[in-house]
């Protein structure tokens, strides 16, 4: 039987990379590498016999596990001591605006938080730098380069009038934005909305059992693991319970909810179901 033929890519170092671009098998054998932009997943082996590296530059199209270093897989063979260099963003020769571009952010619209707009309010020009953010409706495109650079940024919504498909926006790497919600309808009020993650952490309200809620009680964010119990009776003026409200909870939960609930979000139960009781 013949051995199967992988056919590969070798970049100007000498690295071999597969033919999509998407997975890097072997690193060359010098001092510094920096890996393309582009690669998704390096190999196991893709450090191994390689005592001349030193250093190594991992590009945000990498998931990386930044906390540990070592928990990534590529580590297991890497020559000790070996400096690793995560880019949550492009390198920085791929994060250049065009002149043209500067000059439309210079003269479009900023709104309340920082973010600019094209002056036919159509196009998103420049991110904001806040924890969460909506990208206006009536936006129809995002700039590529729109969200470099804001680095507190964990949750964005992004409008109907934005196709999915149409974002091609860069996001940054594992430690960015977490929370992407793509609009398929008109945004609803904020206390009307069951996504979770659109709050901000010191604007809470946590009562007796630990059940955590917007800072105005109208929504019911979730129950953290210390909640306990097998009832939980929701307070009359909640409008809102949260996606995966519970999901942490262990045990059947009756959860009894007040006439004022007019949204309820998915998979409110942990794993061992529950009920609800209207009020």
């Amino acid at each position: 039987m013949k051995g199967i033929i992988y056919r590969n890519l070798y970049d100007i170092d000498g690295a071999i990379i597969s033919l999509d671009g998407n997975t890097l098998y072997k690193v060359p054998d010098v001092e510094r590498y920096r890996v393309p932009e582009g690669v998704e997943i390096i190999d196991i082996k893709a450090f191994k016999d390689r005592p001349n590296l030193k250093e190594i530059d991992i590009p945000y199209t990498v998931e990386w596990f930044t906390d540990n270093p070592m928990s990534n897989d590529a580590m297991i063979y890497a020559p000790k001591g070996l400096k690793v260099n995560y880019w949550n963003w492009p390198y920085p020769e791929n994060c250049i605006r065009s002149a043209e571009l500067e000059e439309e952010i210079a003269n479009g619209i900023v709104d309340e938080f920082g973010a600019v707009y094209s002056k036919d309010g159509k196009r998103l020009l420049k991110g904001a730098d806040v924890k969460s953010y909506k990208i206006r409706e009536g936006t129809e495109t995002v700039d590529r380069l729109a969200f470099i650079g804001c680095n507190k940024l964990e949750c964005l919504y992004i409008p109907y009038t934005c196709p999915e498909e149409k974002f091609d926006a860069i996001l940054g790497g594992a430690d960015t934005i977490g929370a992407i919600s793509f609009w398929d309808r008109p945004y609803v009020p904020e206390e009307l909305d069951p996504n979770e993650s659109w709050r901000v952490d010191d604007e809470v309200f946590v009562d007796k059992n630990h059940v955590v809620y917007s800072k105005d009680r109208k929504r019911l964010l979730y129950a953290p693991i210390t909640f306990r119990g097998d009832e939980y009776v929701v307070p009359e003026g909640t409008l809102t319970i949260c996606d995966q409200a519970f999901l942490a909870h262990e045990g059947y939960l009756e959860l009894y909810l007040p006439a004022s609930i007019k949204v309820i979000g998915e998979d409110i139960f942990g794993r061992d179901g529950g009920k609800m009781v209207f009020l």
